[in-house]
Parts: C-alpha cells; structure tokens; sequence
C-alpha cells in the first residue's frame, strides 16, 4: 500500500511547514548567540583594526594609522563598558579582548619596527615575553586543564606603556611634537624594563598557582587512599 501525501491543511502538512520555518529562521536565532552580541562585535572589531593599521602604516598614512590607534582605544573602552552595562560579560569575551589587545600590539610592533620608528630589540622583547606566557598558558592547560590567566598590576602596566609607546613614537614620526624626543627614549626603556618584569612576574605566578593547585591534589589524594606498602623488584 502506497504512502499519501499529506493535503495542505493536514497535520502532515503543518508539521513540514514548522520544519521549514526552523531551518529559515535558524540564522536569525544565531544572531542572539554570545559571538554575535554586540561587545564581542566591538571587540572583534579591534581585530580588524590591526591589519588597516599595518597597510596605513605601510603607505605611509601616518595621520590615518594614528586615527585607528585612537579608534581601537575607544572601542576597547566601549566593549567593556558595553558588557557590564547590558550584562553582556561572557567567557568568550573575557577571552577574546586580550587576545585583540595583543594583536594589535604586536602588529604595531612589527610594523613601526619595519619602517624603522620603534628599534627591533624592543620588539622582540614585546613579542618574546607574549609569546613566552602564551605557550606558558597553553602548555599548561594541556596538561592540567584550563586555567584562568588573570591580568596582573605589572601586566596592565606594560600593556600601558606599549599603548604610549606606540602612539608618541608614531605621532612624533609624522611631525607631532606631543613629546620631547627624549621622553620617547625613556618610554621604549620603561617598555621594555615592564614587558620583561611582567613576563617574569606571570611565569612565577603560573609556578606558583599551578604548584599550590598540584600539591592540593596530591594532598587529598594521600587523604583518601590508604598507603599499601609495595614492593617492586627491578632486574
């Protein structure tokens, strides 16, 4: 016996067009999800700010490139403020907006190194101690799980001195004297005195949190288990 179709009207028939409806409004639903919310678009936003930086900088669009440095401050002030005002704080926001801040520091970095306004040691000082706490944190997690890296007073400092470094160094490149050219040299010191300080700093925090949450384990275990005596003969 032979299937019918069912006739428009009929249960069959509604439950074809609710289907439907799911799958045309799936990309709408999408659009209420924590990537989509509108302080993770600011901060991705940021994202995008470090690639028009490089190619302004690049082309000498010097004016432009210090515009986007001003942009990418804003923004970073309005995605926080955006997601604590409208409770919008999610974990993939607490992750990404460091992650932005980085890039674009390092792609400052790079760049203005590239046309000679910032000396390559203290780039590679920057990118060195980034590089050192990202594969810090990533090792670390593999082993043991996800940790939380919680910004530290050093990190913040140095974070704060790239930002001023950046901007004066550049601003005086293109003719804006917001800073005697000896500032400038004693903002790349201070740079490199915090980046290097504050590598450190987060390394022994790592040590010691990761230590204290080991021998915590190791602890209650010993607690719960009771002690065999074994005896292991080696040959």
């Amino acid at each position: 016996m032979s299937q019918m179709t069912p006739l428009p009207g009929t249960p069959g028939t509604q439950a074809a067009l609710t289907g439907a409806q799911e799958a045309r409004y799936s990309g709408l639903r999408a659009m209420s999800s924590p990537v989509l919310r509108p302080a993770n678009q600011i901060t991705i936003l940021r994202l995008i700010f470090a690639p028009v930086f490089a190619i302004l900088v690049v082309n000498q669009e010097g004016r432009a490139a210090l515009g986007v440095l001003v942009l990418a401050a804003l923004s970073d002030a309005a995605d926080g403020f955006v997601a604590r005002r409208f409770h919008q704080q999610t974990p993939l926001g607490v992750a990404l907006d460091p992650i932005a801040d980085k890039v674009l520091m390092t792609t400052a970095f790079l760049v203005l190194a590239f046309r000679g306004i910032l000396p390559w040691w203290l780039t590679i000082v920057v990118i060195s101690r980034d590089a050192g706490i990202l594969l810090t944190a990533g090792a670390i997690s593999v082993v043991a799980g996800y940790r939380p890296f919680h910004p530290s007073l050093l990190g913040k400092a140095s974070t704060a001195a790239q930002v001023a470094t950046v901007f004066v160094s550049l601003a005086h490149h293109i003719g804006l004297s917001i800073a005697p050219h000896l500032l400038i040299h004693g903002l790349i010191d201070l740079t490199a005195t915090l980046a290097a300080a504050s590598g450190l700093h987060y390394l022994y925090l790592t040590r010691h949190s990761f230590g204290l949450q080991g021998s915590g384990e190791s602890d209650s275990t010993r607690a719960k288990v009771p002690k065999v005596k074994v005896r292991v003969k080696i040959e």
